[in-house]
Parts: C-alpha cells; structure tokens; sequence
C-alpha cells in the first residue's frame, strides 16, 4: 500500500509546513507563519451564524430576565405580600382580637375579654370589692384565642384582665383546670376559656 503524498491546499506542489491553526499544508506561495485561509482577515471574524445564535441567546435571557423580575414566585410570595389580617381565619364570637403589629392601631394596655354566649356576667356595684373567683368551673369565664408566641403565663400576664388579687401561677392554674389541661402546651388557634 502507498502513502499519498501531501500538497499543497491551493496547488499541486509539496508543502512547505503545515497550519499551525487550521492544520492545512501549504506552499511557501500559500502562506507564511500560517496559511493564506488563516492570515484572510476574513477568516478572523466570526460566522454570521455565530453572531445570529449569540443575538437570540441575548434576547432569550433578557426576556426571562424581565419575566422573573415582574411576576411573583408563586403562592408563596403572593401570600407574603398580602394584609396579614386577609390571611386570618376570623376569631369567633366573644373571642379576644388584637389589631395586627404595625396596624396603626395601638392595642389597649390590658385587653378586654368578653363573656362566651349564655355565661352570666356578673355585676358589682360601684365601691364594691370584687367577687372571689367562681367556686364552679368555668362559671366566670371569657374565651381567649391562642395566638403566635402565647404561653399560659404570657395569657395571664399581659393578654387577659385577671380577677383583682388573682396571681399569675392562680391564673395559669384556672385556666389548666378550666380547659381540663395536664400541662402548659397549648397551639395557635386554640380557644381556651380564661377566668374573668
């Protein structure tokens, strides 16, 4: 078997080298450091089809860029931007409510809970002492909805208006006894009844 001889890329002669760039042989009238094909300023543009393809690439990615800045994340965002009040589920009839943070509203120093429907309230008369707590449970109880970062003793302290002389562990206890708890785990959303 032969080996076919090299020529040139241009011409039937023996090349001189080969292209470093391209790896075509060439004659000494067909290039120098290089082949004439490689030192064509031509040669050193890119295709029409490599500028069209790095165009779209460019208008592809700047669209989906302008598309993911202007549309939400999905539920989850919209969730976070709507009114927290819009995503509550409405507290039930005698239930304590408190204005949302940063409502505008200020919350009154010690909330006022109101009495579960049918539950007698009883009255005192002006000057009057008031009366010890209710010997029957849940006689002289309102209704308080847990809410985030509530703990029976914050209830007691600061949520709920306690019977005058009432302490905060004698409340925490009536509301355990009350509410038939054996311990101080209670949930958001929970409805405990609270001593009035």
């Amino acid at each position: 078997m032969t080996v076919p001889e090299l020529t040139c890329y241009a011409c039937e002669r023996e090349p001189a080298a080969q292209c470093p760039r391209c790896g075509r042989p060439y004659c000494e009238e067909h290039g120098e450091d290089f082949c004439n094909v490689c030192l064509d300023p031509s040669s050193g543009v890119p295709s029409v089809n490599l500028y069209r393809g790095s165009l779209l690439a460019l208008v592809v990615g700047a669209g989906l860029a302008i598309w993911l800045i202007l549309q939400p994340g999905g539920d989850n965002a919209v969730s976070a931007l709507r009114p927290l009040e819009a995503t509550r589920t409405p507290a039930p009839a005698g239930a304590l409510t408190t204005p949302p943070p940063g409502s505008g509203t200020q919350a009154a120093a010690t909330p006022q809970v109101t009495a579960a429907p049918g539950t007698p309230r009883p009255t005192t008369p002006a000057g009057a002492a008031s009366p010890t707590p209710a010997t029957s449970p849940g006689a002289n109880a309102g209704v308080y909805v847990v809410q985030s970062g509530d703990t029976l003793s914050a209830i007691c302290e600061t949520r709920i208006r306690r019977p005058a002389g009432m302490s905060v562990p004698d409340c925490v206890d009536q509301i355990k006894s009350l509410n038939g708890l054996t311990s101080d785990v209670i949930s958001i959303g929970q409805q405990l009844r609270v001593p009035q």
